[in-house]
């Protein structure tokens, strides 16, 4: 189950970059993008909980402490807990992008993304 959560999330990670590459549509892909990379985020997250401890997040909210406790039971590397920062930011913006209509201007959408990128290549390497 943590790898269709996961594969779940890289599918998020391809439609964000697709999205925002199409150059029909004006400022508000951006927007677009960085929900599809929390959703790479959180999918990602999910595949680590699940491998680990049998559980996901039953709430966005839940899903950094969560991550927390893997890193904590030294399920995942001390090496990554910063990246408990980028479940975060992830979770502090869904609400925005989602149901707010705030304005994600290209540099969001850039660093969302690299942010994204790192946290699946993480879980990708724990995954396998």
């Amino acid at each position: 189950m943590e790898k269709s959560h996961f594969e779940q999330g890289k599918l998020w990670l391809v439609a964000a970059k697709y999205i925002t590459a199409y150059d029909a549509e004006g400022r508000d892909k951006y927007a677009v993008g960085v929900a599809m990379a929390i959703h790479a985020i959180i999918k990602a997250n999910d595949a680590l909980t699940f491998k680990f401890t049998d559980t996901t997040a039953r709430r966005h909210d839940d899903a950094r402490r969560l991550f927390e406790e893997l890193i904590n039971r030294n399920f995942i590397k001390a090496e990554y807990a910063s990246y408990k920062n980028i479940i975060q930011d992830a979770v502090s913006n869904k609400a925005k992008a989602e149901y707010r209509g705030a304005f994600f201007s290209k540099n969001d959408y850039d660093d969302l993304l690299r942010k994204a990128d790192k946290f699946v290549k993480m879980a990708s390497e724990i995954i396998k």
